[in-house]
């Protein structure tokens, strides 16, 4: 029984009642994650640019680099945490998942979608005829792209997002899209893309970085990303790729400037969804207020 003196007086604070929230990120820790990643899809790359090997083999090559960033994380993650949720693989509430998959799909079909119109608006031959056969293989296309995406968000959205979350959300999404768009670079450049190209597909990836990350805040799960990288390589693809025709210079600058904004805009629009994106599932790997920045 408690002393009247006890009784009266309040409990101070201690560490243990008190969430310190998430700690100043381990740059040293993020740099050999980063050259890590690189060197193994640089190794991977480096014989098919340079002709060593035959060009059949770049099937192989792009699902063997996803996996560099699972592999990178796993060599630099913390001893004595739990990997679950150092890597945010589990599902803290299979609802939330639910309704993430929901909201990606909806935007991922969206954004293309604004695309073409604007597209149509601003003079490019539409092609819409060839977009019905084109569809009816995207699922499976979807899976695909989703299995070979697991490396990549386990360790971008996964690991590396719970690294830098204390810089804010929108700080640590595009470091997350810049860095993604660096680790690109060696199978970029294997496949031949010539200056403009690699904008366009570099400035995607930028771009789309910050709603991969809001999937992930939205669902406190990795495998909302999984699944929202999975959009992006196969539905995305499907009517970016098959609803327009070939524009021009100006009017390609036009459409991959305007579509960067869209994909932010998403990202946005998600995370107004998600109320002041405030992520606290229980075994999320305790993300908090990520509204900061």
């Amino acid at each position: 029984m408690l002393s009247s003196s006890s009784a009266s007086t309040p409990l101070k604070p201690t560490s243990a009642m008190v969430d310190p929230g998430p700690s100043a990120p381990d740059f040293r820790r993020v740099a050999i994650f980063m050259a890590i990643a690189i060197f193994l899809s640089s190794a991977l790359s480096l014989p098919l640019a340079l002709g060593l090997l035959p060009e059949v083999l770049l099937t192989l090559l792009v699902p063997l680099a996803q996996l560099a960033p699972l592999i990178a994380a796993l060599f630099v993650r913390r001893s004595g945490t739990h990997l679950r949720t150092e890597l945010a693989l589990a599902v803290p509430s299979w609802s939330r998942l639910l309704l993430t998959v929901a909201v990606a799909v909806g935007l991922f079909s969206l954004v293309p979608t604004v695309r073409f119109l604007l597209g149509i608006a601003i003079g490019v031959p539409s092609m819409l005829e060839a977009l019905p056969p084109v569809l009816v293989a995207v699922p499976i296309v979807l899976v695909m792209q989703s299995v070979f995406a697991i490396g990549e968000e386990v360790g971008w959205r996964g690991w590396l997002h719970g690294q830098l979350r204390s810089l804010g959300f929108w700080p640590m999404a595009l470091l997350i899209g810049a860095m993604w768009a660096v680790w690109h670079l060696p199978v970029l450049i294997t496949l031949g893309l010539d200056g403009r190209s690699m904008i366009t597909y570099l400035g995607t990836i930028l771009a789309a970085a910050p709603l991969l990350s809001a999937l992930r805040d939205y669902s406190g799960t990795v495998w909302a990303a999984v699944l929202g990288h999975g959009l992006l390589n196969s539905l995305r693809v499907a009517l970016e790729q098959n609803t327009l025709g070939v524009p021009t210079q100006m009017q390609a600058w036009v459409l991959d400037i305007g579509t960067w904004v869209l994909w932010i805009l998403a990202a946005w629009l998600l995370l107004q969804l998600r109320g002041l994106a405030r992520v606290d599932h229980p075994g999320s790997g305790g993300d908090s207020d990520l509204t900061g920045g």
